[in-house]
């Protein structure tokens, strides 16, 4: 059986919005289709677990400046090679390691990406991948300006007011490793939908195909 481990925020690495345990339970309970699901939250847990990975989830966030624990974090990432799954403000992490954007293929830019308040959110699928998707409507923080390589192949976004288009989710493939994003799922309400589970679904299932 395919083993997927995620790495959870709440304790080694925390913030005062994101309600991680319970969006990690979530996206566990929906990665278990896939495989035997293991969700670690602190660092020791994630190094002695992560070699027999073979899909790894990141949910974990530490605020809004670098975290005391970067160095080690980045560390234990850097030997892993398989699958990497980021969820939302995942994207944030590790901000003075540039081999986290590479592996990831986009972050978030501090003092440049941001969120509206969270509300009703619109998204719109722009590959044929996602194209089927039943509900592109949740509830969410949509996440504007991250940076994204242009090799990422972008599958949502949402327009903002001035009708650009912001990618919220992409794969992307960097020496041999595949990466996804999902911006999606700050919350419970924002899994409540169809549409943050699903992603995180599909993109299970592609990055262990």
């Amino acid at each position: 059986m395919r083993r997927v481990l995620v790495f959870s925020g709440g304790a080694d690495y925390a913030d005062p919005w994101h309600p991680f345990a319970e969006t990690s339970a979530i996206v566990a309970e929906v990665l278990r289709e896939e495989g035997d699901v293991t969700v670690v939250d602190t660092l020791d847990g994630l190094a002695a677990r992560i070699d027999d990975a073979d899909l790894l989830v990141n949910n974990a966030g530490g605020g809004t400046a670098p975290h005391p624990l970067d160095a080690r974090l980045a560390e234990i990432l850097a030997g892993y090679r398989g699958p990497l799954l980021v969820l939302h403000v995942a994207a944030t992490l590790l901000p003075e390691h540039s081999a986290w954007e590479a592996r990831l293929g986009g972050r978030w830019v501090r003092d440049v990406t941001f969120h509206p308040e969270r509300g009703p959110l619109r998204v719109r699928a722009v590959s044929a991948s996602v194209a089927d998707l039943a509900s592109l409507d949740t509830v969410d923080e949509a996440y504007t300006a991250l940076r994204v390589s242009p090799e990422a192949d972008v599958l949502l976004v949402h327009d903002d007011a001035d009708g650009v288009a912001h990618p919220l989710a992409w794969t992307y493939e960097n020496n041999g490793c595949r990466a996804a994003y999902s911006a999606l799922g700050h919350d419970a309400e924002a899994y409540a939908s169809p549409l943050a589970p699903e992603v995180v679904r599909r993109l299970g299932r592609w990055m262990l195909a």
